[in-house]
Parts: structure tokens; C-alpha cells; sequence
């Protein structure tokens, strides 16, 4: 007598419902435990919190194929929430449940059933979702999509897979020993260590944690603003909620380095099986950047992982110089896409062509897309931004003194947050414009001051480090770069006034907490 193959799709609330249900937490936990190429990121944990913290945004959807009553594999996917209801004939974009949170997107399957859920599963989706574009990224063991050639529904047009390569520092390597012994990295681990007082902590107390995190995804606000023109925090409003989550169910593993005191960098790795994932939580103080404090970071958390007892540490695909400097070695992992979509195939098999070209030329491509896309979006913004100058309504406001305890005014010092109210579109410098040039000057050790009103920067004036200065006077403080919003213009003799006046007269607290103001 044979057991029946039954193929599940359960989506929106019923996702929800079926994660309440005690048997069918067990057998997921099961397979996650089964699974020799599950991640942290199909972990039910990972994916329960994932799915609840951004149910507003999301409708879940969970592809599972049951033999009898037995759960033998499991997807965990998602698609962006209709207005309405949801259109299952519609080009809907199906991905792995966690988008971009979750670096790692695959099936869990009952040893030897790879084959039978991955035939049962996906004619199961296309059944229910015929026209839509599903991307997984990235599937860490490329021989589990084989079985994919054999779908009737999905043929070899419709695929497209995408080779990434992943660096890794692999501690059952004798090779890793030499990681530890490279000497850029330890002529930068000694460099630090002269700096000042140095602590490596791992963080264990949520609300040490939640303190840590403000930090981090302030300083990753403006890495990223600076960068790539995104604030994580506002494209992703959830995100401190649920890593709070995943801290408090043990699932992060968090590191900070403090000198003197001060956290200047931060990672938050994801505990795997014996593996450790980077996962893009990766932050430093850009008042430091001399000191490189992210990679003496990833050192002496090589070294924090390898006494650990874990069997890797995954520093994830990206093609990102210096994981390359730490690596120690390396694989593949798999990016797949399938669609019966013929432009979306045709789009991202191109995008395939030129990723694989560009790297021939050791040129990475997240670099390449980004200068272009810099290019399209300055061209535009400076075009509005001089249309909008031409026809702005906005005034010169009255003149104050400083500090001033009227008209709701308020005056930081190295302030990050305040630089991220940059919101003027009446100029020809460009939000992405300005705090490029923000992030390159706090990074080449000018401090600043400025000026909000609560809701946008008013004005900003940057100090010359000792080593910007020109002249002779060295004890005087030289502005180097200033910003005054127009509705601020007759406020500029007034703020540079004060702002040399206290850089003249420093208090003697001024140092030890001149980089404490952003969260």
C-alpha cells in the first residue's frame, strides 16, 4: 500500500492559523533540524517573526508536500500585500520569506524526498499562481535545484540561475590559521589598541542590545544614505522591532568595539548550525574611519567564533573587497528565478550575462548599477532642483541668536540624525549629493555643528581637522564646509559666529562626548 503525496498551499491568515498549531511546529523544527543545507533563515523562528512583524506589508505563503499525514518539505514564501484581494492570476513577485532580511532562501525536505517535494511543490505553486515571478536568494546548496529540469510546467526556459560566490573563513582550515598572522590586519589591530582603552564585548542583555542597535542603525542609516541614497530605517520601519525579537529568541549573535568607552563598531551575525552569518548587519562610526573599525572588528570576531567552537563564519556574497581580505576560502551559492513571464526571464537572464561579464573585468556589479543609477537620478535632481529654486514659496526666516530657547530651535554638535533631516529639494544639491559629502568629511575627521527646527536641517557648518587645515595658526578653528537652508540664509554671520566661538572655547567635556548624540 502506497502513501499518498499531498501537495499544501496555505496562504494569508491561514499561514498564521497552521503556524498555531503544535504538531505542525514540531515537524517543521524537524525538518530544519533534517535539512543539511538549512540556514538560520528557514529556522520556524526566524520566519514566525519575520512573518508577524510584517504582516501589514506582507501576505505569507507557505508551499509544504505531506506524504500520509507526514511533513516531508516546506517553503517559506511571501508576496507583497494587495489592495484587495489577492490576484492569483496577476504578475505577482513571490520570494523567500524574509526578502531581504533573510540572505539565505531554500526548501526544508525530509532526507531523500528532495526530488519528490521539489516536483510536488513547485507544480503546485505555478498551479496556484500561474503567472507570477518567484526569486529565491540565495540557495546555499546547488545541487538541491536539479530536479527542477524535470517539471512539466516549468521548463528550461523559464529558469534562470544565477552563480554568486561566497566568502567564508572556514576554521576547520589549517589555511585560517594565517588569517590571524596577515600583517595589514594586524598592524590595524595594534594601530586601534594605541588609540586608546579597547573592549571586544559580546552582547548578551536585551536592553544593552537595544541600546547597541540605536547606534547601528544610525551609523547604517548614513553609510547607506551616503552610499546607495536609502535609509533602512524608513524603507524598513520594522526592522528594530524584529531584531529585538530574534535577540530575545536567541537566534543573533552581537559583537560591539568600544574605545574608550565609545561603541565604534558593531556586528550582528545570525547563529546557524555551527555557522555564523554576516547578513549585512555590519556598522562603524564614521567619526573613526582612520582606525578601520569594521575590519579589526571581523579579526577579532574570527577569533571570538574560531574560540567559540563554531565550524565557519559566513561573510556572505557581494563581492565586496574586504571579505575577500578576510576570507579564507570560499563556494557557490545559487540565485533562481522561474517565470513563465517571458520579459521578466529575458531581464534577468541579461542581468545574469552582465553580472558574469563585469566580473571577468573585476568590476563589481553592484558598483557598476549603482554609478549608473547615480548618474539618471543627479541629471533629474538637479534639473527639479532648479525648477523648484525658481518657484520656491519658502522665505527667509527671522534672525536669532545662539543657542536660542525661542522659535523651537535645536543646536548639536556631530549630531548624525540631524544630518539625516536633510529634506531641502529647493537647491541643486541633492539629498544623496549632500550626505555624500557629509560622510567623506566626518570620515576624514572634521566635526560639525547644525542646526533643525525638529522636522528638517536648517544649517550645518563642518571644522577642519588639525590635518584639513591651512595656515599657520593651527589653535584657530577653520570652517571647512558649511550648508544654510534658504529659509535660514540670515541666520549664516550668526551660526558661524557661535560655532567658532565654541570650537575657541571648548568645555572640558566636550571631548568625551562629542559623537554621543545620535541616538
Amino acid at each position: 500500500m502506497t502513501t499518498s503525496t499531498i501537495s499544501k498551499t496555505f496562504i494569508g491568515n491561514c499561514v498564521f492559523d497552521i503556524l498555531k498549531d503544535n504538531n505542525f511546529q514540531q515537524e517543521w523544527d524537524k525538518l530544519y533540524e533534517n535539512t543539511s543545507w538549512a540556514t538560520v533563515f528557514q529556522k520556524r523562528e526566524f520566519v514566525e517573526t519575520w512573518y508577524t512583524v510584517n504582516q501589514e506589508y506582507i501576505t505569507p505563503i507557505l508551499l509544504t508536500v505531506f506524504e500520509g499525514s507526514e511533513l516531508i518539505g516546506l517553503l517559506a514564501l511571501t508576496t507583497a500585500k494587495q489592495n484587495g484581494e489577492l490576484k492569483k492570476n496577476g504578475s505577482l513577485k513571490i520570494t523567500g520569506a524574509g526578502k531581504f532580511d533573510a540572505e539565505y532562501q531554500a526548501w526544508l525536505v525530509k532526507e531523500g524526498h528532495n526530488e519528490t517535494f521539489v516536483k510536488n511543490g513547485f507544480e503546485a505553486l505555478f498551479k496556484e499562481f500561474p503567472q507570477c515571478k518567484l526569486s529565491l536568494r540565495f540557495i546555499p546548496d546547488p545541487s538541491i535545484i536539479e530536479p527542477l529540469k524535470s517539471l512539466t510546467s516549468i521548463r528550461e526556459k523559464h529558469t534562470v540561475l544565477h552563480k554568486h560566490h561566497r566568502p567564508l573563513m572556514d576554521f576547520a582550515l589549517v589555511e585560517e590559521q594565517k588569517l590571524f598572522r596577515k600583517r595589514h590586519l594586524k598592524a590595524k589591530y595594534n594601530r586601534i589598541h594605541r588609540a586608546g582603552n579597547v573592549e571586544f564585548i559580546n552582547v548578551t542583555d536585551t536592553d544593552e542590545f537595544i541600546q547597541v542597535l540605536n547606534e547601528i542603525l544610525v551609523y547604517l542609516d548614513f553609510r547607506q544614505a551616503a552610499m546607495f541614497n536609502k535609509l533602512p530605517s524608513k524603507s524598513n520601519p520594522n526592522r528594530n522591532k524584529f531584531l529585538v525579537d530574534l535577540f530575545r529568541k536567541d537566534l543573533l549573535h552581537v559583537t560591539a568595539l568600544k574605545l574608550d568607552g565609545e561603541t565604534i563598531s558593531s556586528i550582528i551575525g545570525m547563529k546557524g548550525k555551527g555557522w555564523m552569518h554576516l547578513a549585512g548587519l555590519i556598522s562603524y562610526s564614521p567619526f573613526h574611519s582612520k582606525h578601520s573599525p569594521g575590519l579589526v572588528h571581523l579579526y577579532m570576531l574570527g577569533r571570538m567564533l574560531q574560540e567559540e567552537g563554531y565550524q565557519k563564519f559566513d561573510l556572505t556574497p557581494g563581492y565586496d573587497g574586504y571579505k575577500e581580505r578576510v576570507s579564507t576560502s570560499g563556494d557557490e551559492v545559487i540565485e533562481l528565478h522561474l517565470s513563465k513571464n517571458i520579459k521578466y526571464g529575458i531581464k534577468k537572464f541579461l542581468r545574469k550575462n552582465l553580472h558574469n561579464t563585469l566580473i571577468k573585468f573585476d568590476v563589481r556589479p553592484m558598483t557598476f548599477e549603482l554609478n549608473l543609477k547615480k548618474k539618471i537620478y543627479l541629471i533629474k535632481e538637479k534639473v527639479n532642483g532648479i525648477t523648484r529654486s525658481i518657484f520656491s514659496s519658502d522665505k527667509p526666516k527671522a534672525t536669532w541668536s545662539f543657542p536660542s530657547d525661542t522659535v523651537n530651535l535645536s543646536v548639536h554638535k556631530n549630531c548624525i540624525t540631524d544630518l539625516l533631516k536633510y529634506t531641502d529639494q529647493n537647491t541643486t544639491q541633492s539629498r544623496w549629493e549632500f550626505l555624500e559629502k557629509a560622510f567623506t568629511l566626518v570620515s576624514k575627521g572634521a566635526e560639525f555643528y547644525s542646526v533643525t527646527d525638529g522636522v528638517q536641517l536648517l544649517a550645518s557648518i563642518w571644522i577642519a581637522s588639525n590635518e584639513q587645515q591651512t595656515g599657520t595658526d593651527e589653535t584657530s578653528p577653520q570652517i571647512a564646509e558649511s550648508y544654510f537652508h534658504k529659509a535660514f540664509k540670515n541666520n549664516k554671520s550668526a551660526f558661524e559666529r557661535y560655532v567658532i566661538e565654541c570650537e575657541s572655547t571648548p568645555s572640558p567635556s566636550d571631548k568625551s562626548n562629542q559623537h554621543h548624540e545620535n541616538s
